[in-house]
């Protein structure tokens, strides 16, 4: 269907990955220290020791993911090119599928740099995180279910109920998909299976068995080591939700929609957001969005792929629901499935606007001579004719150079600001990644050395691994987490240890980039503070 000239038909998006995957590289330096939620999954790896705290909400993908670089290394820049080179990989595969559901292989291409082009998945791609590949497995696995349901052409010669089986090549990329989704965040991917399962209840034609048992398949696997874990770890799944509920801050309904809006340009972890403002540049494209979305969503209808352009919405909307309505913070990562999916009917409706403006090539071979053997007349209104097709051919070419040069624009401007976004959060975890070792100097400084126990603020978990300790969680009294008293306690601005800490000598941090850290060490015995 697409071969042209001997060009793959995902020849597009194969160059479109790779564009994300340089700009990655280009923002995001290789040598870039893991951060907070990093270290939890990669110190479940002997190189880098020791194992920090492995809550409720975790699952195991992302350490599934990491595992064949971590349990060997702990270079940095080894992880950073194998994660940079797996997320241009789940790119690639997220949206391979929609090349034929679409019947293009634009579409496809610009969604993926559309949604590439995003600073928040510039920043995840290089990541030990679990949302950049959640993103693709929802938008895999939605493209796989439209292929699977979708009639397979077949001759003449064969029976048309073949016609009517699901190919078995879909329904194996929509298991594995919903799989990997749940392996990455378990309740992200029972959001995005419910749409799947309840979809043929407005469409008849996609009222099939296969996907549906494919969706079941690969939703049970992803779940299972986390239910198994569940049981082993935390006493039952009730009690696994039950306790990841309260670590989130209590999930109940709320609407997180305008934290949601402060953070397009950061902070990584809104938690609280009072105070967080709006960085007008930054919700650009959050204002763009919902009108081409709305346009790609016609021009689907028009193309006859209106149910592809709405599963893709409706989709979006569930994945983005438990963030938006039950969760009482934001973090920009959350969304990162959401906008893949619905890059999808933008970029349809981006394409739609640039061809209704670009010139029809029909009226281009006039040029009125067809007329010489005819009467004087009939000549004259021939050449009128044609200096009419001739104006409004000048007029669509004037129309389309303008809205390519807008394009252009609005193009520009979004890299732009992105990059910019980018880069600043990079800048911004280099000074606060950096600022542990210097804290973790301290520690080794003042004796604290492992075999040691850490607690603190809400950045002990980093600091403690830092220094090669354990970490305690940070309450009221150190002691509620287990563990007993801790060796030193982690202080920044005005907070206090505890009061039975409050005798401990204290120690600033001196080369720290952002002020105020301070150690409390419990005294050695037999010796001073």
């Amino acid at each position: 269907m697409f071969e042209k000239h001997g060009v793959r038909p995902d020849g597009l998006l194969i160059g479109a990955c790779l564009a994300v995957a340089v700009t990655t590289l280009a923002a995001l330096p290789l040598s870039l220290a893991p951060g907070w939620d990093e270290l939890v999954y990669l110190s479940r790896y002997a190189p880098y020791d020791p194992a920090t705290p492995f809550s409720a909400p975790r699952s195991r993908g992302v350490p599934l993911l990491v595992a064949p670089v971590a349990s060997v290394t702990d270079s940095v820049v080894v992880l950073r090119c194998y994660l940079t080179a797996t997320a241009t990989l789940a790119l690639y595969l997220g949206f391979r599928p929609w090349t034929r559901v679409l019947g293009s292989a634009l579409a496809p291409a610009v969604a993926a740099a559309g949604y590439g082009s995003l600073w928040i998945a510039l920043f995840y791609a290089g990541a030990a995180m679990p949302n950049h590949y959640l993103a693709m497995a929802a938008v895999g696995a939605v493209g796989c279910f439209l292929l699977a349901v979708a009639p397979r052409a077949t001759s003449a010669s064969v029976p048309s109920r073949a016609s009517a089986r699901p190919a078995r090549g879909p329904l194996v990329g929509l298991a594995l998909a919903l799989c990997v989704a749940a392996l990455m965040r378990p309740s992200d991917a029972v959001w995005l299976a419910a749409p799947l399962f309840l979809a043929p209840l407005a469409v008849p034609a996609w009222r099939k068995l296969a996907p549906a048992a494919a969706v079941a398949a690969g939703l049970a696997a992803g779940l299972a080591p986390w239910a198994v874990e569940a049981h082993a770890r935390f006493g039952g799944i009730r009690q696994r939700l039950r306790e990841a509920s309260d670590i989130q801050g209590g999930m109940r309904p709320t609407f997180s929609l305008p934290e949601y809006v402060t953070t397009l340009d950061g902070p990584l972890l809104c938690r609280p957001c009072t105070g967080d403002t709006v960085d007008w540049p930054a919700v650009g494209w959050w204002v763009v969005l919902p009108p081409l979305v709305a346009l790609g969503l016609y021009a689907a209808h028009r193309a006859g792929r209106a149910g592809a352009a709405w599963l893709a919405v409706l989709v979006a909307t569930a994945t983005a629901a438990t963030y938006l309505a039950f969760l009482p913070y934001a973090a920009p990562r959350f969304l990162l499935p959401a906008y893949a999916l619905l890059a999808i009917p933008a970029a349809l409706g981006g394409i739609a606007a640039v061809r209704r403006a670009w010139p029809s090539t029909g009226t281009d071979s006039t040029d009125g001579t067809s007329g010489t053997n005819d009467t004087d007349s009939a000549g004259r209104a021939g050449a009128a004719g044609a200096r009419l097709a001739a104006r409004a051919t000048a007029r669509r070419r004037v129309r389309a150079a303008v809205v390519i040069v807008a394009l252009v624009g609005v193009c520009v401007a979004h890299g732009t600001v992105q990059w910019d976004m980018v880069r600043r959060h990079v800048r911004v975890q280099e000074r606060a990644r950096a600022d542990w070792q210097h804290i973790a100097a301290v520690l080794r400084e003042q004796g604290v050395r492992p075999p040691c126990l850490v607690g603190g603020t809400h950045a002990v978990v980093p600091i403690a691994h830092a220094a090669g300790c354990r970490s305690q969680r940070d309450t009221p009294d150190g002691r509620e987490s287990g563990g007993g008293v801790p060796d030193a306690f982690v202080l920044r601005g005005d907070r206090r240890p505890p009061p039975w800490a409050r005798a401990w000598p204290r120690h600033r941090v001196p080369d720290a980039h952002y002020r105020g850290w301070r150690v409390a060490v419990a005294p050695r015995p037999g010796g001073g503070g």
